[in-house]
């Protein structure tokens, strides 16, 4: 069953949250943090669930995903920029309780600064830290074991009895992370320590290493891909109604498109259609 709020897909110039923060702009906490007097400055706009102008309805893909996270241990959603996987995922975190938000960024990489956001991203949703203080946790290493020993501590924070009150987990932009030799060993350890007190949703651009991918042929990650995440012909005619486009209209566009939500941004905006096949 559907959780009872209002399920929205977002449309954007740019879907990826990773194209929208700025190193410019930063925000710091009162009391300088135990991360961020050892170098990691923790930006706050990262842990939250982005923001997009205007929306439509698109229970299709709520459904699809809460399907997904109810039956697998994690759920990949894959695609190149502007396929809409983060205004999708942000639509369907906002009908979660608790969701534990972090965009991933290529200044990630390193396994200090990423555990340190993540940390802050649980934290920040369980309540026990409104502001970062001496008690965010720090990983000592990229090892197996420190990795190990940090997760179980870190997520033990999510355990709840309640089962309205499981927490989603949300990691946007994890394709910034693949060329991190830390990267297969943090995978191999974070899905069991989460699946007794979370649900795990990720999102990335491209096809990930082998360490993430073979959770597929095991059946604890599901994949919703481009394909999927594609408006339908219904979906196409219902979003470009509200533009004033009419049905036949909807329908050629969507056979031009495919429904890709880049390409069909042109025509929400009043642009001219093309005559060529896009």
């Amino acid at each position: 069953m559907l959780r009872s709020m209002t399920m929205s897909f977002i449309l954007q110039d740019h879907f990826d949250a990773t194209q929208g923060y700025s190193r410019t702009i930063q925000t710091t906490p009162a009391t300088p943090s135990k991360s961020e007097r050892e170098g990691v400055h923790i930006l706050n706009e990262k842990l939250e669930i982005p923001h997009c102008a205007g929306h439509i309805e698109r229970p299709r893909l709520i459904g699809k995903l809460e399907r997904s996270l109810g039956q697998f241990a994690a759920t990949l959603v894959c695609g190149r920029a502007g396929t809409g996987k983060t205004s999708i995922a942000a639509a369907y975190a906002r009908t979660r309780k608790r969701t534990a938000w972090f965009t991933v960024e290529s200044s990630d990489i390193d396994s200090n600064v990423f555990a340190s956001y993540l940390a802050a991203s649980v934290l920040r949703v369980v309540g026990r830290q409104k502001t970062f203080g001496d008690s965010l946790p720090a990983l000592a290493d990229s090892s197996p074991a420190a990795m190990a020993i940090f997760f179980l501590n870190i997520f033990s924070e999510f355990e709840t009895a309640e089962k309205d009150q499981r927490p989603l987990l949300v990691l946007d932009g994890i394709h910034h992370l693949f060329d991190a030799d830390w990267f297969g060993g943090f995978f191999s350890i974070l899905q069991p320590s989460l699946s007794e007190t979370a649900d795990l949703l990720i999102l990335c651009r491209s096809k990930p290493p082998n360490p993430l991918w073979r959770l597929r042929s095991k059946q604890q990650l599901d994949v919703i891909d481009e394909k999927t995440l594609a408006f339908d012909r219904d979906e196409t005619i219902l979003l470009l109604k509200q533009v004033g486009r009419s049905q036949a209209e909807a329908a050629r566009i969507h056979a031009e498109t495919f429904g890709r939500v880049s390409k069909l941004l042109p025509f929400i905006k009043g642009g001219k259609p093309s005559k060529s096949r896009l």
